[in-house]
């Protein structure tokens, strides 16, 4: 009886330190930035390894394609620029010209303005 007694207390001392060994290893991985299914689990010779997942694909929505550019780097999406276009009046530095404080546009004073709406 002590002899079985013995058997279990050595078999479970064996289990004991490969589960140390075992926690060891993942907590080393872990510090390394590896995650624990990453790791080589020695108990599991005959299956399969665990693929690793690959990386999402680039896609951009504006071209509708993969792999070439994501929709942030997409060379046809347009942006606005930081300052406002220069002005393609070409009439006298001096003369004034009529604007709307109504409409917000040039080609007509706010006085002689047909727009009914209010803002």
């Amino acid at each position: 009886m002590i002899e079985f007694l013995n058997s279990v207390i050595v078999d479970l001392q064996r289990k004991n330190q490969e589960q140390k060994e075992k926690l060891e290893k993942m907590a080393e991985a872990a510090l390394n930035g590896n995650n624990p299914s990453e790791l080589d689990n020695y108990d599991s010779h005959d299956k399969e390894p665990v693929k690793k997942k690959l990386p999402p694909r680039l896609f951009c929505d504006i071209c509708d394609c993969f792999d070439l550019h994501d929709t942030e780097d997409c060379p046809t999406q347009t942006q606005m620029p930081d300052s406002p276009e220069h002005s393609t009046f070409h009439g006298t530095k001096g003369e004034e010209r009529p604007y709307c404080d109504i409409c917000e546009v040039f080609g007509h004073w706010t006085d002689s303005c047909n727009d009914d709406q209010t803002f």
